[in-house]
């Protein structure tokens, strides 16, 4: 952690789906790019790999993670009939316990100001944000309004979407981390907070490769006063 426990680099994970090759990569690649903090947006279980590795990976590297939807459905034992769902029995008692102790939200503290982690937005681990495009319609929140409101938080990372973006708020960006699964841009991204950019990185052919870096700033962007100022037109500001 950076000088006064305020991070100045951060690594930023998305949805894992039991990826375990792919995040045992990628946090490889993150410690040698001397990341103060790593983050994961949850939705460990679920996918073609092993969710045991993938959550012995996650702890063993002190990653701040969140639970996702697909964390909670496992351990309430609902929606098993989707498509590579993993079964309550494939998991370890330590993977139960660990799945199980894990926040809805995680505050962290930047050089920049405060950041929320979370899977959805806050303590809704299914709401999406999305200002509207012609391929997908708004999605708006309320909960999200709320917290642009009050103005504790400078960032917010979630995942859910698994579309890498940035959307920027009057006094908020919203950073969603994408994830490692499939094969339409999965990656990782680094934040670094003393530059004020965001660089992008992606898995081609199990080979990790840099994207983009993008400037975190609002300058150039489509900024909006809160969800409800969504009108539909919106170019995506992507990071792969």
């Amino acid at each position: 952690m950076s000088a006064a426990g305020k991070i100045k680099k951060l690594g930023v994970i998305g949805d894992v789906h039991s990826e375990h090759h792919r995040l045992e990569a990628t946090l490889a690649h993150l410690e040698g790019l001397d990341t103060d903090a790593i983050v994961c947006t949850g939705d460990i279980v679920d996918g073609i790999g092993c969710p045991n590795e993938s959550i012995k990976l996650l702890d063993s590297a002190s990653v701040f993670t969140v639970r996702g939807n697909h964390d909670r459905w496992i351990l309430e034992d609902k929606a098993r009939h989707i498509k590579d769902a993993h079964s309550v029995t494939e998991l370890s008692e330590e993977s139960l316990s660990y799945l199980a102790s894990l926040p809805s939200q995680v505050t962290l503290d930047t050089i920049r100001g405060k950041l929320l982690l979370c899977h959805g937005v806050a303590d809704d681990d299914l709401r999406k944000v999305w200002p509207g495009t012609e391929k997908m319609p708004i999605e708006r929140s309320h909960l999200l309004d709320k917290i642009i409101l009050e103005g504790e938080f400078q960032y917010l990372i979630n995942g859910h979407m698994h579309f890498r973006t940035l959307i920027h708020f009057e006094g908020l960006t919203l950073i969603n981390a994408g994830t490692l699964r499939g094969e339409h841009w999965p990656g990782f991204s680094v934040i670094d907070f003393e530059a004020e950019h965001i660089t992008a990185f992606e898995f081609c052919d199990d080979q990790i490769r840099l994207v983009k870096t993008h400037d975190l700033t609002q300058e150039a962007h489509t900024i909006w006063s809160n969800t409800q100022s969504f009108c539909g037109d919106w170019d995506p500001v992507r990071l792969f």
